[in-house]
């Protein structure tokens, strides 16, 4: 969720200017609604909808006594979904609109005044509409990359909300700047609590989108490591005997099962350099798995015999024991032992 205080002087004073009348800027919001009745109520405050912008400027230019010439007169917000956010919700006007009239609650609780006063939605002048569509500017990139042209509508989603809101309580005799002092307004809390009343309200959750989106990802990162690993399998497997060619397939559910780690990488990198010199490759699925490469089968016996003696020694046999056991290794050794 991206909710902006717009800036008149960054954002363009033709269309924001807020130190006069606010008939420009709704001016601009009807004429960027492109209904096809201009007339049409467009516009929408905590209470009612259809509200033409006749009487939305009526509301907003009298709704300031005690402002200077110089005061801002009003202030214009942008609410704007991601297109995850506006896909949950089927993109659907009403529940924006519901969505709208939480964080302008919202907004005038953020408030700190005087003796812990508290204002509600209902003590703003406010309104807001609707815009289905964005065009690109410019200055955006893909307009300077030559990629699109000034006006072009932006493809996807792109639904947002305009809020036009009176510098004055609907009483008249409070200033609300949130643009002014943390202390008095903390614009970016404000922004972080109406990020968590769209996922409360809607259930929606944000970083539940986001795993899904680094599950995607990996899930692309992956596929094309499995590409690379059958390509070097296939480098492999000319440079080998038939006999020692490896299956491409199984090397890859490897990889996947040790999570593509360094482990594995080095033990094909070996598997690699062998084939490229010609070496024979024994057990390669082993070393793949485990890193280490399988005892050969033609040394497991004298290994046995070994682990055999190692545990007669450790149970306390005899001297003689130990003395002929260890003649019996000496000679094995020299080729003079038969077994059985």
């Amino acid at each position: 969720m991206y909710i902006k205080l717009i800036n008149p002087k960054s954002h363009g004073l033709a269309a924001y200017d807020n130190n006069g009348s606010s008939l420009q800027t709704l001016n601009y919001l009807v004429h960027e609604a492109k209904r096809e009745r201009e007339d049409l109520g467009i516009f929408f405050n905590q209470d009612s909808d259809g509200l033409k912008p006749e009487r939305v400027q009526q509301d907003i230019d009298s709704n300031v006594k005690g402002l200077t010439a110089k005061d801002s007169k009003f202030y214009s917000l942008i609410i704007s979904p991601s297109a995850d956010e506006l896909t949950h919700i089927k993109n659907d006007e009403q529940l924006l609109k519901a969505y709208t009239r939480q964080v302008m609650e919202l907004y005038a609780q953020n408030f700190n005044l005087k003796g812990d006063e508290r204002l509600a939605s209902k003590d703003l002048v406010w309104a807001a509409t609707i815009h289905q569509d964005r065009s690109y500017r410019g200055t955006d990139k893909e307009v300077l990359a030559g990629e699109a042209k000034v006006g072009d509508k932006r493809p996807g989603l792109q639904t947002h909300v305009h809020i036009i809101v009176s510098a004055r309580d609907r009483s008249q005799k409070i200033t609300l700047n949130p643009n002014g002092r943390k202390s008095r307004f903390d614009l970016i809390d404000w922004q972080r609590k109406s990020g968590q009343q769209f996922e409360h309200q809607f259930r929606y959750t944000a970083k539940e989108k986001e795993k899904i989106k680094v599950k995607q990802r990996d899930a692309s990162r992956d596929a094309t490591r499995s590409i690379r690993i059958g390509e070097r399998v296939e480098d492999v497997n000319r440079n080998v005997p038939k006999s020692q060619r490896l299956d491409g397939e199984r090397v890859k559910e490897i990889a996947v099962s040790r999570n593509f780690d360094k482990t594995f990488y080095r033990s094909l990198k070996r598997i690699e350099t062998k084939a490229q010199q010609g070496k024979p490759i024994d057990n390669a699925y082993y070393l793949l798995q485990t890193g280490r490469e399988q005892p050969t089968a033609s040394k497991a016996p004298v290994r046995n015999l070994l682990h055999a003696f190692q545990r007669a020694v450790n149970s306390g046999a005899g001297k003689d024991t130990k003395t002929e056991e260890i003649g019996e290794r000496k000679r094995h050794k020299n080729g003079e032992i038969e077994i059985d």
